[in-house]
């Protein structure tokens, strides 16, 4: 699809320009706000589900960028920070606190507007463009990182699921990276029950230039860590998952003597966390079953023992056998979690050998004649 730029100044509007292929060479040393993830001229994307630390995560990488202070193994330039925040301003500033808070960061270029343009009107690309301009000269810097948070509220009463719209919103933006040397981030959700891939139009995903989710870790012990991946890439190397973990700084205490804390992102180093992951799941791993866990396999072996003997050779979906479980599993009966304990009951058995998976389900391993005194026996 093709991006509308709106902007009347755009200098899309203008002859393109034209570079003879064989004078051309690839640049050795080309600009990065976040090298290898966010570049001036780009329009990336962050997107993730409610309560993974979108905006934390966010917050914290703008940080690091005003201050030109590397994260999680990645070189980082300094730049001006302008960060729209449509949703929660004072959250934001909240979430910048934990790397802003040292009085040698008070002249740091990090700016929070409190509210967001309409990317739909053609005025505002210019508009910003000038703003993001102003703060450079005033800084002397030679880039910014321009975060819009979250994308929804920055679209006017368009509707995100257009692909014309989207394709409208993704272009102004463009106009803002390429004439201002800033990279542009858009902050937005991920679709409803689809976590792979950015809520709305998939103009996102085709235009954007760089794309990155954030999902849950699978093992983290007690703390709370999730993974930045970027899924897509323009012109740079392959980067792996960045780890963040999602912590709280306490900053005082109240008129209550209540302590009182803000959200942190912390950058994790990527080699580090992968070790203490491998090294987690081994202990996951060799971690004893639980008295509840060994009870609800015996009873679903109970249950497949009992519809072998009334259907021989007969298989069973989960939902058939989880219909006949019996009181272990009244604490998460009438929820998903009662699938999920199922399922985990009866690959433990699959794997003991007294179950066997066929295309239509589960049934017993064990002979219906010796089944019964397999049971008496355990």
């Amino acid at each position: 699809m093709t991006m509308n730029i709106t902007s009347p100044k755009s200098k899309y509007s203008s002859a393109p320009a034209v570079t003879k292929a064989g004078e051309f060479r690839p640049q050795l040393n080309a600009p990065f706000v976040v090298k290898n993830l966010f570049k001036p001229g780009e329009v990336s994307m962050i997107a993730g589900a409610p309560g993974l630390g979108k905006s934390t995560i966010s917050a914290a990488i703008a940080a690091h960028a005003a201050q030109g202070r590397d994260f999680g193994g990645l070189s980082v330039r300094k730049t001006v920070v302008i960060y729209y925040a449509a949703e929660d301003a004072y959250g934001v500033l909240c979430r910048a606190h934990p790397y802003m808070r040292d009085p040698a960061c008070a002249n740091a270029p990090f700016y929070v507007i409190h509210g967001a343009p309409n990317l739909m009107d053609a005025e505002t690309p210019e508009k910003v463009a000038r703003f993001i301009e102003a703060k450079k000269a005033e800084y002397g810097c030679e880039q910014a990182l321009v975060i819009f948070d979250t994308l929804n509220r920055c679209i006017g009463e368009a509707d995100e699921n257009s692909s014309s719209s989207m394709g409208t919103v993704v272009g102004n933006a463009t106009f803002i990276a390429q004439t201002t040397r800033s990279s542009v981030v858009f902050v937005h959700h991920v679709g409803n029950g689809n976590p792979d891939r950015p809520r709305g139009s998939s103009a996102f995903h085709g235009n954007v230039d760089c794309l990155c989710l954030i999902s849950k870790t699978s093992v983290t012990g007690s703390e709370k860590v999730v993974l930045l991946n970027a899924i897509k890439q323009k012109n740079a190397q392959e980067l792996g998952s960045l780890p963040f973990k999602l912590s709280a700084l306490r900053i005082g205490v109240d008129h209550e003597g209540c302590d009182v804390t803000v959200p942190m992102a912390i950058p994790m180093e990527p080699k580090a966390f992968s070790k203490a992951l491998t090294q987690a799941k081994v202990a996951n791993h060799n971690k004893q079953p639980s008295q509840d866990t060994m009870e609800r396999v015996a009873d679903i072996e109970r249950v497949l023992v009992e519809l072998a003997k009334t259907h021989p050779g007969g298989y069973f979906t989960q939902s058939e056998i989880a219909e006949r479980s019996g009181s272990i599993f009244n604490n998460v009966r009438g929820s998903d979690s009662l699938r999920v304990a199922v399922r985990r009951a009866l690959v433990a058995l699959e794997k003991a050998g007294k179950a066997e998976r066929g295309t239509k389900g589960y049934r017993s391993s064990l002979p219906p004649s010796n089944a019964n005194d397999h049971v008496l026996s355990d």
